[in-house]
């Protein structure tokens, strides 16, 4: 029983210290630059998803050479619920301790949830948004050898500026979105009103 109780009580006081958007101790600013909290569980979802996400779908842009916005923005929405559950999971391993894993697995599913479907959002929503600058390809096929070596090489270069006129709007309205979804999720300095699941 005693046992228990001490569990409760050591829980209680990990999911207290680590509040996402608790601020009524040290404020933002304090938070971040006091010694190595820029990688505590309070900050580490502002920033470091946010890197990964853009290196992974620049990367599945890039390899894929997709042009459908739509197909993105579902491996979009994917993309970032695997980061996020990844880093939560690793998280919650290092900060909890006598808690089932089966537990740790369904709350970082659940951490993980509402930034995918805000990313997701995000996404399709500035598929209405005109590109910045349409870039037409056009290929030569009676083109040889020097020529059409060089020919090729535009074409490559003109197709992946294409691609990034395509994608760039939605992957920056994206990551706002991604950052509105950890505020909404978590309101700011209102501990009873935070939703992210803890140990």
């Amino acid at each position: 029983m005693v046992k228990n109780n001490n569990k409760i009580k050591k829980n209680y006081k990990i999911k207290k210290n680590n509040v996402i958007n608790d601020f009524s101790k040290k404020n933002i600013f304090q938070q971040i630059f006091s010694g190595l909290s820029i990688i505590d569980y309070k900050l580490i979802f502002y920033w470091l998803p946010i890197l990964i996400y853009i290196f992974a779908i620049s990367s599945i842009i890039f390899f894929t050479q997709s042009d459908s916005q739509y197909f993105i923005a579902l491996i979009a929405g994917l993309t970032i619920f695997i980061i996020y559950f990844l880093i939560d999971l690793i998280y919650q391993n290092i900060l909890c301790k006598n808690i089932s894993f089966i537990k740790l697995l369904s709350n970082s599913a659940l951490n993980a949830l509402i930034p995918s479907i805000f990313v997701l959002a995000g996404y399709i929503l500035t598929i209405i948004l005109r590109d910045v600058k349409p870039c037409n390809i056009s290929y030569n096929s009676h083109m040889t050898g020097v020529e059409n070596t060089s020919n090729n090489y535009n074409n490559y270069n003109t197709d992946t500026t294409r691609l990034i006129n395509i994608h760039r709007n939605n992957i920056i309205i994206s990551i706002f979105f991604y950052i509105f979804s950890i505020i909404y999720n978590n309101p700011i300095n209102k501990k009873k009103c935070a939703n992210n699941k803890l140990c």
